[in-house]
């Protein structure tokens, strides 16, 4: 399917420029010859401009340019170019790269230079020193399939370079950890995130090697079913053999995703207040032996703080491929996140099928174009594919959440269907948004028809997402206020008819009753029809929060105004807030994106300081506290490498921030718990900036 859509595409973007690019800089060239170049030439001294706070990164950044507009090269010569260093992330994950050609004053090689460049096949370096090379530069690349062609009188000091080295000979399979069997643990501490409630390091270690038997009931399948792949890819086991047992339990008096973990000498407890509670007794096991095959011998009492922590994966504006959803569920579920929100409709795309219109999809799911980068961009998830990834999510105990915007950010659903937004445009059409931002046309809260629609796209969903909680979107239509709905005679009809009065009649004011009016009768279906939880944005001028609800506090700087409504609703709340939350922001200056719609940074710490309760203290956290979700918005992420690089280390600050008990956390012990977890993610090719 992946490589159909590639190649019809292709067609779409080549519309008949240079393949072939010969510039000082890329700033010279078009936006379209960039986009269709297959071979670049740069002979300038490239520019690589820094980010100083409040200011965003210029267009004429080379490197920026190479790697997100000029999506098809297949080569790069820069060996007529200025350039002493090659930046961090220079060309990260760009999957087509053949050949690269680095001049002769190159000194250096920054970290994840050529992270997943993995078609890769010669790489010419002109510098008679090896230029130094910062650690996974190569990362997830076969290099003992890359071409390495140095100065001849070079090659020996090639050879014994750091990082060099690999090119010739046969590479170390990065993506298992060597057993090695034989090694005791010494001083290692136990590092673990999060970080468990009660931890005891006791006298001696636990040697899996000598496991011989589980015991467990059949409710635990899947829980033996973790514990053997645990052994088999942690610890080399691949029998069990010895006299040691493991016990897998379930005990209803503990929390229900709580546990009880005891492994010492040969022998393994772990007790549940589920089979969830079992299976994140399973997750700290594993990370036990992130470091060595046996451990320190622990006891850990454990549970969680919060009910929900979450990640929200963005497969609109740049493309997810289902089965990179998998490996993402299986990522985010070694630290304890157990839901995965996925946004499936904005104004770029529509992802799901929906069997009652299948226009959808077939109008709606291709484009080309995001903001200044003009790729090819397309695909959609089947109900069938959906069905199965949410039972493969049950196995990791992972809740899959659908979200379907409203009223706003619709524009994909209006391109297919006109009738959906007012009558002014009935006979015409919206053309698909390739660009950020947001859009004046919204869902007509007047028509029937627009409802008609939207009960038939639920109820369809209700069928396919099996858990408990469908988000509606909700964001950026009444606040700011637009002027789709102030120019519909009907839509002004019905707000002065739900208000009682015609003084707001033609003007914004008030316009956010109509968002209300169609959010109560979507949510009375959900709700009170299809047994679902419904979930929205919070913003403000929604005044309240229905019951059964959970809003959603995002907007930076109002997480407080979101927190006093749900105490006066009585309801629910779940805590993003962007200056803690958003993954898809850069983690520090002049790091990915670097061109964006005004991001602001938000560092590894902002996100490790969010406290989930916001010091409204413990009758807010008992009563409308439901957890913490981190968003990966993806303007700006174009690769799935990009999607982990985003999304980690911070989203390991945020698993500690929902999970464990605040006393417990501490930032200094955080980032030395965190080095083992991301040097364990480096050998097993994710993706992870620290």
């Amino acid at each position: 399917m992946r490589k159909i859509l590639f190649s019809i595409f292709l067609g779409v973007a080549n519309l008949g420029h240079a393949q072939s690019v010969v510039a000082e800089h890329l700033s010279e060239v078009s936006a379209q010859d960039k986009a269709n170049a297959l071979e670049v030439v740069l002979t300038g001294t490239l520019r690589r401009d820094k980010r100083a706070p409040g200011k965003y990164i210029s267009l004429d950044d080379d490197f920026r340019q190479l790697r997100d507009l000029c999506w098809q090269m297949r080569s790069l010569d820069l060996s007529g170019a200025h350039l002493d260093s090659v930046p961090a992330n220079a060309l990260h994950s760009r999957h087509h790269l053949q050949k690269v050609v680095l001049p002769a004053n190159v000194k250096h090689i920054g970290s994840q230079a050529f992270f997943a460049c993995d078609s890769l096949e010669t790489l010419v370096v002109n510098a008679k020193v090896p230029p130094t090379v910062d650690a996974f530069a190569f990362g997830n690349i076969d290099l003992s399939k890359v071409k390495l062609i140095v100065p001849k009188k070079s090659r020996k000091a090639y050879k014994k370079a750091a990082g060099w080295s690999a090119f010739f000979g046969k590479c170390p399979n990065t993506l298992v950890q060597d057993p090695g069997l034989g090694r005791i643990p010494q001083a290692v501490p136990v590092s673990l995130i999060p970080i468990p409630a009660q931890l005891e390091e006791l006298k001696g270690v636990f040697d899996p090697t000598h496991l011989g038997q589980i015991i467990d009931s059949p409710e635990l399948f899947n829980e033996h079913e973790h514990l053997l792949r645990i052994l088999q890819n942690r610890c080399g086991m691949k029998s069990l053999s010895g006299e040691g047992k493991a016990r897998l339990s379930i005990n209803r008096s503990l929390p229900e995703e709580g546990y009880h973990l005891r492994a010492e000498g040969s022998d393994l407890t772990i007790v549940g207040g589920s089979p969830k509670g079992v299976f994140y007794g399973l997750m700290t096991l594993e990370q036990l032996f992130y470091q060595q095959p046996r451990c320190k011998a622990v006891d850990i009492a454990d549970a969680p703080r919060t009910a929900m922590r979450e990640l929200m994966v963005d497969p609109v504006r740049n493309w997810l491929p289902y089965e990179d959803l998998k490996d993402f569920i299986v990522e985010m579920a070694r630290y304890k996140f157990n839901s995965l929100h996925i946004h499936l409709v904005d104004d770029q795309a529509w992802r799901i099928e929906i069997q009652a219109y299948p226009e959808l999809t077939e109008k709606a799911s291709f484009r080309v174009g995001m903001d200044d980068m003009l790729m090819p961009i397309g695909g959609y998830y089947t109900q069938e594919q959906m069905k199965e990834l949410c039972r493969f999510a049950a196995k990791y105990h992972v809740t899959i959440i659908p979200e379907i915007e409203m009223p706003g950010h619709e524009v994909a659903a209006i391109h297919t269907f006109p009738w959906l937004t007012c009558a002014k445009l009935e006979n015409g059409e919206v053309p698909i948004r390739t660009t950020c931002g947001v859009s004046n046309e919204l869902l007509c809260p007047s028509s029937e028809r627009t409802y008609e629609f939207l009960e038939t796209v639920f109820r369809e969903l209700a069928q396919v997402f099996p858990g408990q909680y469908i988000h509606l979107g909700g964001d950026e239509a009444g606040k700011p206020s637009l002027d789709c709905w102030t120019y519909c005679d009907r839509c002004q009809d019905l707000k002065c008819e739900i208000m009682g009065t015609d003084s707001l009649r033609g003007n914004r004011e008030g316009n956010w009753r109509l968002q209300k009016y169609m959010f109560d009768r979507v949510i009375a279906l959900l709700r009170d029809e299809l047994g679902k939880t419904p979930m929205f944005w919070y913003e403000t001028d929604f005044v309240e929060i229905q019951p059964g609800c959970i809003g959603f506090a995002w907007r930076d700087g109002l997480t407080q105004a979101a927190i006093d409504a749900a105490q006066r609703c009585d309801a629910k709340l779940m805590l993003c807030p962007g200056e803690h939350c958003y993954f898809d922001y850069p983690m520090g200056l002049n790091d990915m994106p670097e061109v964006n719609w005004g991001m602001p940074t938000t560092t590894l710490e902002q996100t490790y300081s969010l406290d989930p309760a916001w010091g409204n203290g413990s009758e807010f956290e008992e009563k409308c506290l439901n957890g913490v979700a981190g968003t990966l918005w993806s303007e700006c992420i174009n690769s799935t490498e990009r999607l982990y690089y985003q999304a980690y280390p911070r989203a390991l600050a945020l698993a500690e921030s929902g999970w464990s008990p605040q006393p417990k956390r501490d930032y200094s012990d955080f980032l030395r718990r965190l080095a083992p977890i991301t040097a364990d993610m480096h050998k097993r090719g994710i993706c992870v900036d620290y």
